[in-house]
Order: structure tokens, then C-alpha cells, then sequence
């Protein structure tokens, strides 16, 4: 216990020696006087003797810029975080996938991004869509810079790919970007009449369409059971539209007769322009599209399918394979009308001849395209533009990504040392940049949910834009305030700063598991370069001391911040720089969400890779915060 009484001496010290004012000194003092009672002092070294380079961050994320050239047209781009755990599941994913940071149209020829990733990514997952097929490939990170050329070919493995003459190719924007319009089969009804299957109401909900699909057998083929639905486990992420509630099912055999096939006739209630098929495993049997309104043209089918255009038959190459690799069994068809718009859909299903395997199970659905639909105007097709009714917006980029919040934790005692378990005001947030069609940036959202009330005082939450003038924001709104901390313009923003300062909130404690949203609109668009990189400069206003924000290490305080306030004691950040004399932070920001510490449990408790992460400047344990194997003591952590 020396450890112990020589720490509880020399806070007594302190204490003596200096005099503060109201509940800071209040506050303090409960601290230090909770630390001399605690009985847990171990002869290790405690996190505050630790010593952290004095210019480490504390940052757990790296800015990449993300270059894509391509000037094809109507070629449409998803960009994701890569991850090994992301690859494996593609084939099991039945929602969106996970960690997207934008999807984006090029424009004039290019994409011109830069985004903010876990320091852990090395790599970007990049998806194309387009008219002719759908690629994905993986592009290296190097040195803070990811760039992709489409060249007319890629993929994370050789990927079979449809020829289409030049003069076959679709002109319009009838094409995979309508995925999002799934075919809804809640209120199907399914009828058998011998060999006569029916299921009808079908009901396609953006264009106000329902059709039936009657199937029936010719020439002794077995159909060997009606028609049926399947969950959504057989939806695929990128083939198909994520969606799906259900597929249709059709289970035959030919009994190896060549002649023999079922019929599947889909009419619709009122004519159509264009329809996705997407469709899983044709085994050792084909579909001939022999219908005369339509013509297809296949979109997706991994390395596991082709389309014969003479023919119109769609074939699975290797019929005999059972094993199923990366997207091979699932694909996506185009059906378009050959003159204006089709309300009949015929195809068979028949044997292979040249297997002497029968035939089997197969699955198929249907989605609902755009055609060049552009409602508001701005140039931007409905079916990508994310926000179809406004023309003053099309696209977004949301830090860290589209599915997942970011972390930030405060010690509210600055410029004193606190306990460090940094659960006095936490915050998981997202913040999402949006765009107009010509990549300019209009407004910005700030999603955040208080993820913690253990402090003593009432906090208040506020970002600084770097790069942003006040005066080019229109209004603020969301934003919750009630104790006169922020002085705030008309327009919502802080008066008095030379960069915009957008205030959250000021009472931290009446917000906790709250989810709410801030949202910030622009006067005049301005380039995405010309401000600072997400997450900007948040701080922290302690109990509403104005001038004392709390900033992340090595931070700028604002226009209305002082790093170096006078006060009478044991100050432990004597250069402003929102450190300890040891390079200790007072505000930690993580890229995504994880679990707080308890009540007096430093961070290193918790979370036991994270010494080894701060003393070696981030260079080592980049992934401290996971939730892996011996990384975290549980105990430690609240929620456990």
C-alpha cells in the first residue's frame, strides 16, 4: 500500500496548495477525497504516470482521398470500408451492406472524395454499377490516397462478363440503379389446377402494377410442387436488390426429355417499360425467354452465368459445381420493351441437354426500374439521387459511414486530471455531408444520441467548422438549448467566431438515449475541400464556463476558447495543448461506437491494448477499441 499513501499524500498537497472557485473546486475535491478511499491502488503504474508522445492525437482514424475515373455513362458507384468479415458475408447479407461511405455518379468523367477511415482499413470495396454489368474490385489504400480507372475491366476474381453489342446496349437509365423498388409478394395468393400453377397479385408499389404468373407444364414435364415463396435468406447484396422480402419458388423435372419444359407467363395490369428479373441457381436447366414485347439483357450473374442473345437463353456454366463461391447462383436481367411498353412476360424453363443431370429448384423475383425519372430537376435520375424532391440536393458522404456512429468520450475536470474512465458526457454521433448534383456541399447533419451522464456538472456539445463561415449558413435547426451558455446569430450559428461553431446542445443530462438530429443548411454551395475533414472540432463546454472547452488532443480551441485559463493549483495542461504534462487527452474520439468505462475505472482497465496503442503514437494495437479476443475486461465496462 506505499503506492497508495504516497498518491493520497501527495493529493493532499495539492489541495493545500491552491484555492478554486465554486463547483469545479467542489468537484475536485470529491474526486480526490474518492480516490483516498479507494482500496483497489495497485503498485503498477497508474495511467496518469504513463508517458504518451506529446504530439500524439489520439486519433483513431486516417483522412483518405478517393480518386474513380470513369467516363462511361450511367456508370453509378458504391464505396464501402473493406473488411474481412465484410467479403465473407456477402452471400448471407439480406440488408443494405454495412460501412458504406457514399454512392455517387461521376461527374464530368471523375469522383473526387475524401473520406475518413478507421486507421485499421488498408483497403476500399468499390462497386460499379451500370447498363451492361455490375463489378466490384478492391482498391489499395497508398499513403492516404485510394485511385481506381475503369478500363472496361475488374473484379476481385475473374468475373464472367456479357458482350453486348454496341447498338443492343440500353441508352436509357433503365438499369441496376432501380434495385432500391422491390416487387412486394405479401398478399400473393397461390392456385394449382393440375398442371396449372398460378400466383397473383403480385403487386409492384412504385408504378401502381400487379400481375399473375401462371406456369404450366409441356410435354410430360413433373412439376413437383406449385409455385411457392422463399425467405429473404436467399437475398443477395450486390446482384440484387437487398430487400427482398421473398422470392418465388418452382421446382421441376424434365426427366432428361429436351422437349419437354414449363411455361411461365407474367401479365401486368397495366403495360410496363422495364423490369429487373433477378433470379438463383438455374442448376442443370435453362430459361428461353420467348415472349415478343421484351428483350433482356443481363446485368449480373457472377462467373456462374451466361445469356445467349441469338437464343435468348440464360445457362448456367458449370451445372455440376454444388459448391457455391462469392455471388456465383445469383443474378440480375434487364427486361425491357422492344417498342414503348410490354404488359406480358413469357419464359420457359427446359432441360439441358447436354446434362444427363434433372432438373431442380430454382428461385426468381422482380424489382421496379427508374426511367430516367428526374422529378426535381437537378439532372440527377430519381433512382440515385438521394433526395429525389429536392433540387437543391443528390448525394451525401456520412462519417465513419452510412450504417455505423462514431465515438466520443470526455473528462469534464480540464485543465485538472480526472479519473479518465471518460464517461462524464459521451456521445455516439454521424455527421453526413450533403451535396448538390454538381458535388458542391450544401448542408450538413449531425445524428447524435448522449450515451452517458457521469458527471457532476451539466456539459454542453459543440462542433467548430473549420473552413465554413458563418455567414454562409442559412439556418440551424434541431438544436437544443436552454441554459444561455452559446450566444447564438439569428442564423443559429455562435456569434462572435471566425469559423462557423454549430451548438448541439447545452445540458448534457436530459438528453441521454435520446436520438436527435442538427442540421445545418448553407446560403451558397461551397467545395467539399474547402473545410476541414469530418469530425471537424468538437468540444465540450464544462458546466457553462464559456472559455473552457474541452477540445481533442492537440486541438485549436475557437475564437471564444482559452487553452490556458487562470487557475490556482495543479494545472496538468500548462501549454494549452489539451494534454498532460505526459500527453494524456482529456477527449477521446473513436470511429465507432463502443462501450464506456464504469464508474472509476481508468480506460486502460477496460480496454487493455489501449497503453500499448497511446504509448507507441498509434502505431501499434490500431484496433484497441474491437471487441476481440482478450482485448477487453468486461467487468470493467458498463452494459457487461
Amino acid at each position: 500500500m506505499k503506492t497508495k499513501n504516497r498518491i493520497f499524500k501527495l493529493l493532499l498537497i495539492s489541495i493545500t496548495a491552491f484555492f478554486m472557485q465554486g463547483c469545479l473546486k467542489e468537484k475536485y475535491n470529491n474526486y480526490l477525497e474518492s480516490i483516498a478511499n479507494d482500496s483497489t491502488a495497485v503498485e503498477d503504474l497508474i495511467l496518469t504516470d504513463l508517458k504518451f508522445p506529446s504530439d500524439f492525437d489520439f486519433r483513431t482514424e486516417n483522412i483518405v482521398s478517393v480518386n474513380i475515373t470513369d467516363n462511361s455513362p450511367n456508370a453509378l458507384y458504391e464505396v464501402y470500408a473493406y473488411s474481412d468479415e465484410l467479403i465473407n458475408s456477402l452471400d448471407s447479407i439480406t440488408g443494405p451492406l454495412p460501412n458504406k461511405l457514399f454512392e455517387r455518379l461521376p461527374f464530368n468523367g471523375s469522383i473526387q472524395e475524401s473520406v475518413t477511415l478507421s486507421s485499421i482499413i488498408d483497403n476500399l470495396f468499390v462497386v460499379r454499377k451500370s447498363n451492361e454489368h455490375i463489378d466490384d474490385f478492391v482498391v489499395p489504400i497508398i499513403q492516404n490516397s485510394a485511385s481506381y480507372t475503369y478500363n472496361g475491366t475488374s473484379g476481385k476474381k475473374a468475373i464472367f462478363k456479357t458482350t453486348i453489342e454496341e447498338n443492343q446496349r440500353s441508352t436509357d437509365c433503365a438499369n441496376v440503379y432501380g434495385q432500391r423498388f422491390y416487387t412486394d409478394l405479401s398478399n400473393t395468393i397461390i392456385t394449382d389446377d393440375g398442371d396449372v400453377n398460378t400466383i397473383s397479385n403480385i403487386q409492384f408499389p412504385k408504378q401502381g402494377v400487379t400481375s399473375i404468373i401462371t406456369a404450366t407444364s409441356v410435354d410430360g414435364v413433373e412439376l413437383k410442387n406449385r409455385l411457392s415463396l422463399a425467405g429473404a435468406g436467399f437475398s443477395t447484396p450486390i446482384f440484387t436488390f437487398s430487400g427482398f422480402n421473398f422470392w418465388i419458388s418452382s421446382r421441376i423435372d424434365t426427366n432428361n426429355d429436351s422437349d419437354g419444359y414449363v411455361e411461365f407467363e407474367m401479365t401486368f395490369d397495366t403495360p410496363v417499360q422495364n423490369l429487373l428479373m433477378h433470379f438463383r441457381s438455374v442448376d442443370a436447366s435453362m430459361y428461353q425467354f420467348v415472349g415478343e414485347q421484351h428483350e433482356e439483357t443481363i446485368l449480373s450473374g457472377g462467373g456462374e452465368f451466361f445469356y445467349d442473345d441469338s437464343e435468348r437463353i440464360l445457362k448456367d456454366i458449370d451445372s455440376r459445381s454444388k459448391g457455391r463461391y462469392y455471388r456465383d447462383g445469383y443474378g440480375s436481367i434487364l427486361i425491357s420493351a422492344t417498342s414503348g411498353t410490354f404488359d406480358k412476360i413469357v419464359w420457359r424453363r427446359i432441360d439441358d441437354p447436354t446434362t444427363n443431370s434433372q432438373n431442380d429448384s430454382n428461385w426468381f423475383t422482380f424489382s421496379e426500374v427508374e426511367i430516367c425519372n428526374d422529378q426535381d430537376g437537378d439532372g440527377v435520375v430519381d433512382s440515385v439521387d438521394e433526395y429525389p424532391e429536392d433540387a437543391t440536393k443528390a448525394y451525401s458522404i456520412t462519417y465513419p459511414s452510412s450504417s455505423t456512429k462514431a465515438s466520443i468520450v470526455f473528462e469534464d475536470l480540464w485543465p485538472f486530471k480526472g479519473d479518465y474512465d471518460f464517461n462524464d458526457t459521451a456521445l455516439d454521433y454521424s455527421i453526413v455531408k450533403i451535396f448538390n448534383s454538381s458535388n458542391q456541399m450544401v448542408a450538413i447533419d449531425f445524428d447524435y444520441v448522449v450515451t452517458s451522464d457521469g458527471a457532476g456538472f451539466v456539459n454542453s456539445m459543440a462542433f467548430e467548422i473549420e473552413g465554413l463561415n458563418p455567414n454562409n449558413v442559412a439556418s440551424v435547426t434541431g438544436q437544443i438549448l436552454e441554459r444561455n451558455v452559446f450566444n447564438l446569430a439569428s442564423n443559429g450559428t455562435e456569434l462572435d467566431q471566425q469559423h462557423t461553431v454549430i451548438a448541439l446542445f447545452d445540458d448534457h443530462s436530459i438528453l441521454v438515449n435520446q436520438e436527435n438530429k442538427v442540421s445545418v443548411t448553407f446560403v451558397n454551395p461551397i467545395s467539399n475541400t474547402s473545410l476541414d475533414y469530418a469530425p471537424f472540432n468538437p468540444f465540450l463546454v464544462a458546466n457553462g464556463e464559456r472559455e473552457k472547452e474541452i477540445h481533442l488532443a492537440n486541438y485549436e480551441p475557437t475564437t471564444l476558447g482559452n487553452s490556458q485559463p487562470e487557475v490556482q493549483g495543479n494545472n496538468a495542461d500548462t501549454d494549452g495543448s489539451y494534454t498532460t504534462e505526459n500527453g494524456l487527452p482529456w477527449a477521446i474520439n473513436v470511429i465507432e461506437s463502443f462501450p464506456l468505462l464504469q464508474e472509476k475505472e481508468p480506460i486502460n482497465t477496460g480496454y487493455l491494448y489501449f497503453e500499448e496503442w497511446g504509448l507507441s503514437g498509434g502505431n501499434n494495437r490500431k484496433d484497441w477499441y474491437k471487441d476481440f479476443p482478450g482485448y477487453r475486461n468486461k467487468s470493467k465496462l458498463k452494459g457487461n
